[in-house]
């Protein structure tokens, strides 16, 4: 240590406080535990004996993959994938719980029923005004009656979600759309009836309430 130069002694302690990472082949070949656990997903995992190079490379990725979200059969409701339910969830508004929430990938706004809105106790928000019109599915054009920005509590995770308030009486409480399922980076799937999203490294997973009559 004594013929290290100064700086030279500076970068050694940063090494040193460096977090290191080693191949995946030095792990295997030096822990046995991980050999095992490699060994037990190759002999359980089956591909067809026809597979390409390129579609294996793909599925080597799928291992070094990081921040996946994603859906299996295990997911799927009781029913199985015979349903023909859409994606309906619960939130929470600062004190008031929103049941049947729809999830709807196909809306490009959040919706909220003034009929909703005013069954809320709320705190601080106001309704903005709002010049947009709306053009439903049959072709029909309604006037939006204002837009509110309203913190949304989408267990575990708090998010500030702008809506489209709206004079209507639809079957739900009030819509998601495609603005806040981008802004959230959600995953949806109707038919495993959840949504799968990250935030701060944590994954949050929402799952569909039943369908009533």
């Amino acid at each position: 240590l004594k013929i290290i130069k100064k700086s030279d002694y500076k970068v050694v302690d940063q090494l040193g406080q460096t977090p290191s990472m080693i191949s995946m082949l030095s792990l295997l070949m030096s822990s046995e535990a991980h050999r095992v656990t490699l060994l037990k997903l190759l002999n359980a995992a089956h591909v067809n004996q026809d597979i390409t190079v390129d579609q294996f490379n793909g599925v080597c990725n799928n291992i070094t993959a990081s921040r996946c979200l994603e859906f299996t059969n295990a997911e799927l409701p009781a029913e199985g994938p015979s349903h023909n339910k859409a994606l309906h969830i619960s939130m929470k508004c600062q004190d008031n719980t929103i049941a049947r929430v729809l999830v709807d990938t196909g809306s490009s706004l959040n919706v909220m029923p003034k009929s909703t809105l005013t069954k809320l106790t709320l705190d601080g928000s106001v309704l903005k005004q709002s010049d947009l019109i709306v053009k439903a599915f049959d072709g029909s054009q309604r006037g939006v009656v204002g837009e509110i920005e309203l913190p949304m509590l989408i267990d575990p995770h708090l998010f500030h979600i702008s809506f489209q308030v709206m004079d209507i009486n639809p079957s739900y409480s009030c819509l998601l759309g495609r603005p806040w399922i981008h802004a959230a980076g959600a995953v949806t799937s109707n038919l495993h009836q959840k949504l799968k999203f990250i935030v701060d490294d944590n994954l949050g997973i929402v799952s569909g309430e039943e369908d009533t009559l």
